[in-house]
């Protein structure tokens, strides 16, 4: 079963084909593919380092983004509430975007994401969504 990051629901909605590396932006573009034509496929939901993190040049010792500070962890665990979401429960990456439709507000996206340098560079907006 895949794993998938809670702050993942977002990014994968919002990817424009930009990312940190060419791997990281081949494995997000596969991933991002897989998701779409798998919607009803088993995600376990996580806040550490899922299948789209492995090609981060970011990850350190395959646990944290950039320092042990685990700040992106702390993203993913501020969402879990808002977004009325479990840790380590399974769900399909259609029911992830059925959450994030009906409980992601503008308030909380611009919380957990205004610090993201995606969002810097104006690549994610709240706006943009798309949960078809």
């Amino acid at each position: 079963m895949n794993k998938f990051r809670v702050h993942h629901i977002m990014c994968t909605n919002l990817y424009k084909g930009y990312g940190y590396s060419g791997p990281f932006c081949e494995n997000m573009t596969k991933m991002v593919s897989w998701l779409n034509e798998n919607q009803d496929e088993p995600l376990l939901l996580v806040t550490h380092p899922d299948e789209i993190c492995k090609r981060c040049p970011n990850l350190v010792d395959g646990r944290y983004c950039v320092d042990i500070t685990n700040h992106v962890q702390k993203k993913d665990e501020k969402l879990l509430e808002p977004l009325k979401l479990n840790e380590n429960k399974t769900y399909t990456y259609r029911q992830l975007k059925e959450h994030a439709q009906k409980y992601l507000t503008k308030e909380v996206f611009e919380k957990s994401c205004s610090n993201c340098e995606w969002y810097d560079k104006g690549l994610c907006r709240y706006e943009d969504f798309d949960w078809k």
